[in-house]
């Protein structure tokens, strides 16, 4: 071994072996940290690991600061000094900026110390995240890992299922690479989160093979698939130009971005795996442009032994979308002319391209101590009933009930509540507020009705553990982009408190704890554990015409300046007068700005107004009339929008500027009275932190703050009040949602929660909350508003006229009366629809008031129809359990 091709090639495969522990900075919880089987299985019971320490963090900086370590502007590849080139110098090394000195200290450790090591593996994790060719399959049959141990978690840890595939080189530029699996490396989880989009189950973990030298070496990634005819399902990281099923070949298509060719009696369905980019309109084209991307390999038919399977292509070469401007690909433009890449678990460089030249500036993502584990902190529900195991993992009533997704999956769900009980401040046991048969209720409404509705031709999956032995007609079904939310809320005696509230799509166990950490970093809104209840991921959370009921509590604000809105409000001022005052010509629609607006269906502001005998709103004893109580009743876009535009207009509209600001309008006044807002131009947006300081540091329980574009000096303009005076442009969690209907039924403002206080820590203080539902209103002077607000919810539900009144007529006359509600439409993209219902029913499962909020995203429907229909059959369950709690 003394040729230096020999001895290069030595150092080649002691490097991708050093430090296991971090070599893959793209890991996923510590099972990955781990490595043997044994201690991946008990990651989830591990309290406390150190990633990495100050002195990791110094040393790289001197590194860089000596030139030792430096980022090359072709690759982007991290180069350093090799150790023995430097034991051979003059403690001096040259670098653009001419000769740098350096100590022996800083070379002893960089070269021979473990910290040296740590900082050279995750350069080597850093260079090889940009060329990859890696696999995985979910050929395992049952919830067993690979040595048989059932698998009693709820996600697929590291190292439960090895991945079964190797790779070897068929042609390549440099006859030195080695090619091995390299030790628990994984996809860069960000830019894979494609794959875990689709959510296939019971997969194993990835094989990553490397290090790649070139992106021209021409790889054949191979298993052996096991006999019988199972569906096999392949997601390969490359570009496969053949498939070979022992010496039959076929080619693939790079074209083509799905096809289906046949080989030795296999029918393998072949898909390209990419963004849902509007830039490009193929998976092709992005993969042309070197953006993340793969394939996903459906195999069926008959096996009747076993069959080696090759895929023989090329790595992919995969920069993250907003890098390619930065490091010359076309097409993107970065926000600032800079760009952070984050490609380890520790290094990351802030990128700008200056003329010609690529300028980077590299750190060290500084020490980190994480915590893992509830430490044995106790947890029960409303009942009593204990939530989690003496470890801190939950009890499979956990996942039975639909509630993964809010108390997380023990240690490794960083911001769930489980894994930030060991920070609890008190010394008393922890109650969560969610009652389980109402909380049973509530899951099984959302189950039906969206196996209904997605019309997938099988239902989906009953609540609780998978079988332990899946044929593939018991696998998941697809969930497709169908999405709901539905939600119980105290607004009575314990307000705030969050009683039932269940998701779509929902934790479906067996998912690979890789798929959920790459949806949690790169497609958060499509995260089963994402929390749809109390985070607005996108523009599916729209409240349409339910955030109408704000919009006119605005009005009455506006009453202290405008005292004619008085009788606009009580339906005192004639319909004509009114539409006059709104600039509204003759009765029709609305021109703001070269912008139609009407009433649903293309409807004026006259047609359809109704007299108070028909709707039960107060009467004037002017005939047929319009106010707050039967624009709700009618949902009116045209009242909403008239009375935002007459009340904020003067503070709107103009040349918009680029500086963040708020545009103070009475709209976002009387909204931050009821639920916090964004803050314009700030990072760190308000909400409502669900455990109320009892568990700080529970990110992802934290109640996202709405969000009302025309309150931003940069986007407001008239427009923009008018369509988010009925909800369009508005962005609001169902939580938000719930809390407002519910201060509206409380008459005061209540806020969400969702653990029972405890006597020895002093909660954190919510803005507002306990008092009135109008600031600045003596109570008494805004109650007649208020009565007529509700009025007009309860004509939405029990009216002729009313929005939901036909999808509530199936309910006893007994239970409608104590339904008060608002439907809501909004419009998002290519012809879909979010659908809402909101409101309260007093008098029921023992409590003096509950509020409640559905949504239903990604649908056609409205939301008298979707969401009425699924509210009627859940109101009138928890209407039959009684009086009692």
């Amino acid at each position: 071994m003394s040729h230096p091709l020999f001895r290069g090639l030595k150092r080649s495969v002691t490097t991708v072996a050093v430090g296991t522990v971090t070599i893959a900075g793209f890991l996923w919880l510590s099972g990955g940290l781990i490595g043997e089987l044994a201690a991946s299985r008990a990651w989830i019971k591990q309290p406390d690991f150190t990633e990495t320490s100050r002195s990791n963090e110094d040393l790289f900086q001197q590194g860089v600061a000596t030139g030792l370590i430096w980022l090359d502007p072709a690759g982007p590849v991290i180069r350093s000094q090799p150790c023995e080139a430097l034991y051979d110098a003059s403690l001096t090394v040259p670098t653009p900026q001419g000769a740098k000195e350096f100590s022996r200290t800083l070379l002893d450790r960089l070269c021979n110390l473990p910290a040296g090591a740590q900082i050279r593996s995750e350069m080597l994790a850093w260079n090889n995240s940009f060329l990859i060719a890696g696999a995985r399959d979910d050929r395992a049959p049952d919830r067993r890992c690979a040595d048989g141990t059932p698998l009693t978690l709820p996600v697929v840890p590291a190292g439960c299922r090895p991945s079964s595939w190797t790779a070897r080189v068929a042609q390549t530029t440099d006859l030195a690479a080695p090619l091995n699996v390299m030790p628990n490396a994984v996809p860069p989880p960000r830019d894979f989160s494609d794959f875990a989009k689709r959510r296939a189950n019971q997969l194993s973990d990835w094989a990553l093979f490397g290090p790649l030298r070139a992106p021209d070496d021409r790889l054949v990634l191979s298993t052996r698939l096991p006999p019988g005819n199972r569906r096999v399902t392949v997601d390969m990281i490359l570009e496969p130009a053949r498939i070979a099923v022992g010496n039959e070949r076929v080619n693939l298509d790079p074209k083509r971005d799905e096809q289906t060719v046949r080989i030795a009696g296999l029918s393998i369905a072949a898909e390209r795996v990419c963004s849902d980019s509007d830039e490009f309109a193929t998976c092709a084209e992005e993969a042309q442009q070197g953006l993340p991307h793969g394939w996903r390999f459906s195999i069926t038919g008959a096996r009747r032994r076993d069959v080696e399977i090759s895929f023989e292509g090329q790595p992919v070469r995969a920069v993250p979308p907003r890098a390619r401007e930065v490091l010359g690909g076309p097409g993107v433009q970065s926000e600032d002319g800079k760009v952070k890449l984050w490609r380890s678990s520790h290094i990351e460089a802030d990128c700008e391209r200056a003329k010609t030249k690529l300028v980077c500036e590299l750190g060290w993502r500084g020490a980190v101590t994480q915590r893992r584990t509830g430490a044995a902190r106790a947890l029960f529900f409303a009942d009593g009933t204990p939530a989690l195991d003496n470890n801190g993992v939950p009890l499979p009533i956990v996942d039975e009930l639909g509630l993964t997704a809010m108390i997380g999956y023990g240690a490794g769900d960083v911001g769930s509540l489980s894994a930030a009980l060991g920070r609890a401040r008190t010394r008393e046991n922890l109650t969560l507020t969610i009652e389980p048969r109402l909380q049973k209720l509530v899951q099984e409404a959302v189950y039906e009705h969206m196996g209904e509705r997605l019309g997938r031709g099988k239902r989906p999956r009953k609540p609780g553990p998978l079988p332990v032995n899946l044929a593939p007609e018991q696998e998941p079904p697809d969930q497709g982009d169908g999405r709901a939310v539905v939600l119980l809320m105290d607004a009575g005696d314990e307000p705030g408190s969050l009683l039932g509230l269940a998701s779509w799509p929902d934790f479906v166990p067996g998912m690979h704890s890789w798929d959920i950490q790459a949806l949690s970093t790169g497609r958060d809104s499509d995260s089963p554990l994402a929390g749809h209840g109390w985070r607005a991921g996108d523009v599916h959370t729209m409240p349409g015409s339910t955030f109408k009921l704000v919009t006119g509590l605005a009005s009455i604000l506006a009453v202290r300046e405008q005292p004619r809105f008085a009788d606009m409000i009580m339906g005192r001022m004639p319909p004509a007068q009114q539409a006059q005052v709104f600039g509204i010509p003759g009765g029709g629609g609305l021109n703001v700005d070269g912008v139609a607006i009407a009433n649903y269906g293309g409807a004026g502001f006259n047609v359809g107004i109704l007299s108070p005998a028909q709707t039960g709103c107060p009467d004037a004893g002017r005939g047929a009339q319009i106010g707050f109580c039967e624009a709700l009743i009618k949902s009116s876009n045209l009242w909403f929008a008239g009375m935002a535009l007459t009340m904020d207009g003067r503070k709107v509209g103009g040349r918009p500027t680029t500086v963040p600001g708020r545009t103070g309008t009475i709209l976002a006044q009387m909204t931050e009275h009821l639920y916090p807002i964004t803050q314009p131009g700030s990072l760190a947006q308000p909400g409502v932190d669900l455990t109320r300081g009892i568990v700080p540091g529970a990110q992802r329980l934290t109640g996202e703050a709405l969000d009302l574009a025309v309150e931003d000096k940069r986007n407001a303009r008239r427009i923009d009040l008018a369509t988010n005076s009925y909800g369009q442009g508005v962005r609001a969690t169902p939580v938000a949602m719930a809390s407002i209907y519910g201060s509206v039924g409380a008459r005061k403002v209540i806020l969400p929660r969702v653990l029972k206080p405890v006597s020895d820590v002093a909660e954190t203080p919510l803005p507002n909350e306990g008092k009135p539902v109008i600031p600045g209103m003596d109570p008494r002077q805004a109650e007649p508003f208020l009565d007529d607000a509700q009025r007009g919810l309860f004509g939405v539900v029990n009216s002729p006229g009313g929005t939901a009144a036909g999808v509530m007529a199936s309910l006893p006359p007994d239970i409608r009366k104590r339904i008060f509600g608002k439907t809501g439409t909004a419009d998002t993209t290519d012809g879909m629809n979010s659908a809402w219902f909101a409101g309260w029913m007093d008098n029921v499962a023992g409590r003096k008031r509950v509020a409640f909020t559905c949504l239903v995203s990604h649908t056609r429907e409205t939301g008298g129809r979707a969401c009425g229909r699924l509210m009627a059959g859940l109101l009138g369950k928890v209407a039959a359990l009684g009086d009692k709690k």
